[in-house]
C-alpha cells in the first residue's frame, strides 16, 4: 500500500515498491536519463535501469541501492538541471527585480526605524 508521503511526492524519486533497500529515480526525458546514467557510471555506482514501453511518455526508471542515496540525489539534481533555462532569462529584468526588491526592503526598514 502506498503511504501518504508517496502519494504527494512531486519529485522523480520514490521508494522501490518491493525492495526496501532500493530507491527508484524516474526520468521522462531521454537525454536526462542518459546523462544521469553517465554520471552514475563515472562515479562507479551500480544501478538497474528499465524503460516503461507501455507508458505514453516512455519513462526510464533507475533502481539504486539506498546506501548511495545521498550521492545519487546530487547526481540526479545535476542531470535535471543540466539543460534547464534560468528562471528569468533576461539579465536586465533580473537586475531590475533584484534592485526593486532591495529598495522595498530598504524603505521598509527606514519606515520601521522612523515610526519608532
Amino acid at each position: 500500500m502506498i503511504d501518504l508521503e508517496e502519494q504527494f511526492n512531486f519529485t522523480n524519486k520514490r521508494s522501490h515498491p518491493t525492495n526496501r533497500k532500493m530507491i527508484v529515480y524516474r526520468h521522462h526525458v531521454k537525454q536526462q536519463a542518459e546523462y544521469f546514467a553517465e554520471l552514475m557510471i563515472d562515479v562507479n555506482i551500480d544501478f538497474e535501469v528499465q524503460v516503461d514501453e507501455e507508458h505514453e511518455k516512455k519513462p526510464t526508471y533507475f533502481g539504486v541501492a539506498r546506501v548511495h542515496e545521498k550521492q545519487v540525489d546530487n547526481l540526479n539534481y545535476i542531470a535535471l538541471g543540466k539543460d534547464r533555462r534560468k528562471f528569468i532569462d533576461s539579465a536586465a529584468l533580473r537586475w531590475i527585480i533584484i534592485g526593486s526588491s532591495i529598495l522595498v526592503l530598504f524603505l521598509g526598514v527606514v519606515g520601521a526605524i522612523v515610526s519608532n
